[in-house]
């Protein structure tokens, strides 16, 4: 095949901007995402405000134990995590320090796609620009979970899908393949990307060429193969990841949609993506879809960032109707659209309507350098929360405990990532030393088994105790600690030893599985003058066993 003659009409540029040539563009891109990744770096090593997540801590231990998949998600993670830590110890910058790569990489993937689709460099500094007002954006740059390699390679194979498409690169359809695959084994939601692909070649008139090729059914073959060691992993451990997943997306329920998981879906995604580039990004799908843009000679390159993106959203959107969906579930969504609204941008740049866009523009600039300190480190505006609730004070609780019209938890978007390391783990650790040899940490919930795995002193083997309790009303979750024989609580060789436990005591069958236990003082993570969180340790003597319950178990 010939390559297609792709579009040579330049995007109309202000004359203020003609000074960016395409060489300046590349150069003023390189330059800053050396400088954000240095600055990335620095914030993790230099006092960072900010502790492992229970879910960063998860895939951290994940880690230690490598294997063909996990409870809930697939391998790739904690092989990114081990390989970082291989190289710079076992300590949170080397766990962290892959996100910051993996921004890098996507932003390369934004600049890419962008210059591939539009044939400007100047549009591709800017939407890599525009990329920084969005705070899900900023706030991925430093925290490693499994949407950092999931969302650079849904970037990636989206990139690739255009080489194939716009330039005919038939290398391009086994590459994105490949990335499909290894996305599957960060995410599962990576296979979503397939169909999309169809879509936007089907919805091509002159790329519909390639459904009759083997190069599109070639890339879901080797996507497909990736599924292996999944399979594998699953069919020896009771499908749990299929049952896990059922629940998490909704699709075992039954019964009434929630229009108020919806709502909530819905302002959290604009919050997250900033409502100033929200409303642009609505704007460009709009302009995209109707006859406003019958005339651009840029619609094939825009449609298809929408075929990719749009779909993706719808489904995630659906879905909240059905169960809880998480805020960043969306985000791939984001990565064409961002593209889109960077193009709507310049297009309305040289139209009458530049400045009522411009307005949004500058809004969405501002709602970003407000929220910096949010994002960073929003200690430094507790004491501005302690003056505002003492001058609007508000009657107890009915139990006499105090209510403020401000806790860290309301505006704070890191609140719980405080203080563990100190004073939470230091706490186990200094209790810990006070038992005898071969005691050990049990916790009613598996983010802070997995959290005082990684703090604790010597980073010892946790226990995750909230999966056991025999009702089910009270049963915690299972976690990748129920998979793994050596985390059993039904292991003979936990018997008669001794414990530091964090969570509440009083849950059958916890009371009846020690000889003796003694609360010790409650741990209070305090900031700035702030009280953030309250942990509840005891001391547990004398183990007699724990056995799993034997039905009603919870994904």
């Amino acid at each position: 095949m010939e390559p297609a003659a792709h579009l040579d009409s330049p995007i109309p540029t202000p004359p203020r901007f003609a000074w960016l040539t395409p060489w300046r563009c590349r150069i003023l891109f390189a330059c800053i995402v050396i400088l954000a990744s240095f600055s990335q770096w620095r914030f993790l090593t230099h006092d960072c405000p900010i502790d492992l997540s229970g879910d960063e801590a998860q895939y951290w231990d994940w880690s230690r134990n490598l294997d063909w998949s996990y409870y809930s998600k697939g391998p790739l993670i904690a092989y990114i995590i081990r390989a970082s830590c291989a190289l710079l110890g076992d300590n949170m910058p080397g766990v962290r320090f892959p996100a910051i790569l993996l921004a890098a990489g996507t932003s390369i993937c934004t600049y890419w796609l962008t210059r591939l689709l539009f044939k400007s460099d100047r549009l591709a500094l800017g939407a890599f620009l525009l990329g920084a007002l969005v705070p899900m954006f900023a706030a991925g740059g430093v925290l490693i979970t499994i949407d950092s390699p999931f969302f650079f390679l849904w970037a990636l194979a989206t990139c690739f899908l255009a080489e194939g498409i716009f330039n005919q690169r038939k290398w391009a359809f086994a590459a994105a393949g490949v990335t499909v695959g290894l996305g599957f084994l960060a995410k599962y939601a990576m296979f979503l990307w397939l169909p999309f692909m169809f879509l936007a070649i089907a919805c091509d008139r002159d790329a519909r060429k390639w459904l009759k090729s083997p190069w599109p059914w070639l890339t879901c073959a080797i996507a497909l193969l990736f599924t292996t060691p999944v399979i594998v992993w699953n069919a020896q451990h009771d499908w749990v990841t299929l049952h896990h997943v059922a629940t998490q997306t909704g699709a075992n329920k039954t019964g009434s949609l929630s229009r108020s998981n919806f709502f909530e879906f819905l302002f959290t995604q604009i919050g997250i993506v900033n409502p100033g580039i929200a409303m642009i990004m609505f704007a460009g799908i709009v302009y995209t879809l109707t006859r406003a843009s019958v005339n651009d000679p840029y619609r094939r390159s825009a449609r298809y960032l929408v075929l990719i993106g749009l779909p993706f959203y719808l489904l995630v959107m659906l879905d909240s109707f059905r169960a809880k969906v998480q805020g960043n579930w969306a985000a791939p969504a984001y990565f064409t659209l961002l593209i889109l609204a960077a193009y709507f941008l310049a297009v309305q740049m040289v139209s009458p309507r530049w400045k009522y866009w411009r307005g949004w523009l500058i809004a969405a600039g501002v709602f970003a350098l407000l929220l910096q300190p949010l994002l960073r480190d929003a200690t430094v505006l507790y004491p501005l929360a302690i003056k505002i609730n003492e001058h609007f004070p508000r009657k107890p609780a009915a139990d006499g405990s105090p209510r403020l019209l401000l806790t860290p938890t309301k505006f704070d978007l890191v609140s719980k990532l405080h203080g563990i390391a100190d004073p939470f783990a230091r706490t186990v650790s200094d209790e810990l030393k006070k038992l005898p040899p071969g005691s050990f940490v049990l916790c009613e919930d598996y983010q802070d088994a997995s959290q005082l795995a990684f703090y604790v002193d010597g980073q010892p083997k946790t226990y995750y105790a909230g999966s056991y309790w025999t009702n089910p009303a009270e049963r915690r979750r299972k976690a990748q600690f129920d998979m793994w024989p050596d985390r059993r609580l039904d292991r003979p060789g936990l018997i008669g030893k001794d414990a530091i436990y964090c969570g509440y005591p009083g849950y059958a069958p916890f009371q009846q599985s020690w000889e003796k236990i003694e609360p010790l003082p409650v741990v209070m993570v305090r900031r700035n003058g702030m009280d953030i969180r309250p942990f509840y340790l005891w001391k547990c003597y004398g183990f007699k066993g724990m056995k799993p319950p034997e039905a009603g178990a919870s994904y």
